[in-house]
């Protein structure tokens, strides 16, 4: 929803109130004891114009064309039927929603010493000058002061209108974050680690060898697929749909070991506690990333998972691959799992050298 939108439903509420104010104003015309035919010739003029230049009711040039006119009808029609004095309560809302404040408390003067002279000029107050200018200044100030007070909760309500905007996309930029990152951390690397088993599949001479890696790419592709559609309903990652957290990071590790022939293993300290679901996706994620990079990059030959719910709970990801250097440039997967990790509160630490492996280490507090 934009401000314009809410501006708009505001609209229909100031439609429907200028509305029933023509029509009581039709009422009492007729109320009179002397009946004014050109004061309803005057209303039907205000309605249309209205109509025609003044419903958008917007800051612009249409809204001073609307004033301009609208001010001298509406004191004309003041002079003739006093009663009709109904329509200021339209008239000073229209003067201050659709004017700069400077302008609008010139308007509402100008306005005001009209209602004072139509005052005085009827007769009310023609021997008494003073009793004349207080009319003058009681009509001023209220008006002013009823003005601002407008002014302000329109000014409120279009500012809380462009904070649900901002929210509004703020929200929208966060989640096509989380999207991107699941995408890499489910496309990317499923489709990795696809890409090396058929590859292994190929070059394999032993017909048995080259059955697992086929069977092992077909099973990744299956996950893969399942983690899509995971994430196009919005729903809990595949691995964690029902099963705990370790399971599934044991389940992550031992199918990377198999997959490239090496020790892998994963740990368990302390006692296992369900987390926060967006701390166990973290969790997950982190690891899928971490793994990800050992079976691109590490050329490892041991890998190390472990997870420990001593105090919080901390994740360790740990290989004896080539490493590399600190200045080595980062790629968007782990600028994402710092994000991803600082988005839920916990720190993120990652150690490497070159010939000397790499750690992943996250640490998040209980929620």
């Amino acid at each position: 929803m934009s401000s314009d939108d809410a501006w708009d439903r505001t609209k229909v509420a100031w439609h429907v109130a200028f509305a029933v104010f023509a029509l009581v104003s039709v009422v009492l015309v007729f109320a009179e004891d002397r009946f004014v035919p050109v004061a309803l010739v005057l209303l039907a003029a205000l309605c249309l114009w209205y109509w025609r230049v003044g419903a958008p009711l917007a800051r612009d040039a249409r809204g001073v064309r609307y004033l301009a006119v609208a001010i001298p009808l509406v004191i004309a029609m003041f002079a003739l039927v006093p009663a009709l004095a109904v329509l200021f309560f339209t008239l000073y809302p229209h003067i201050w929603s659709l004017l700069e404040p400077r302008l609008a408390i010139w308007a509402t003067a100008l306005t005001s010493l009209s209602i004072g002279t139509v005052v005085l000029v009827s007769g009310s107050f023609s021997e008494d000058s003073i009793g004349g200018a207080v009319v003058i200044f009681l009509s001023v100030v209220p008006a002013v002061m009823l003005g601002l007070w407008i002014a302000r909760i329109i000014s409120q309500s279009r500012e809380r209108a462009e904070l649900a905007v901002v929210s509004h996309e703020a929200g929208v930029l966060t989640e096509r974050e989380r999207l991107a990152r699941d995408l890499h951390d489910t496309l990317a690397q499923g489709a990795t680690s696809v890409l090396l088993l058929l590859r292994a599949a190929r070059t394999a001479t032993d017909p048995v060898a080259r059955d697992q890696h086929l069977a092992l790419a077909e099973q990744t592709t299956s996950e893969n697929l399942a983690e899509i559609r995971a994430l196009v309903a919005a729903l809990t990652p595949v691995e964690l749909n029902g099963a705990a957290l370790p399971a599934a990071l044991e389940r992550l590790t031992t199918r990377l070991g198999r997959e490239l022939g090496l020790s892998a293993s994963m740990t368990v300290h302390g006692t296992y506690r369900p987390l926060p679901p967006d701390h166990e996706v973290t969790l997950l994620r982190v690891t899928q990333e971490a793994l990800a990079n050992v079976r691109k990059h590490a050329h490892a030959s041991t890998v190390t998972v472990s997870l420990d719910y001593a105090a919080g709970v901390e994740l360790s990801i740990v290989d004896d691959g080539c490493g590399f250097s600190p200045d080595t440039p980062r790629g968007y997967g782990l600028d994402g799992l710092r994000d991803r990790v600082r988005a839920t509160g916990g720190e993120f630490d990652i150690r490497s050298e070159p010939g000397s492996g790499v750690r992943v280490h996250v640490r998040l507090e209980d929620a």
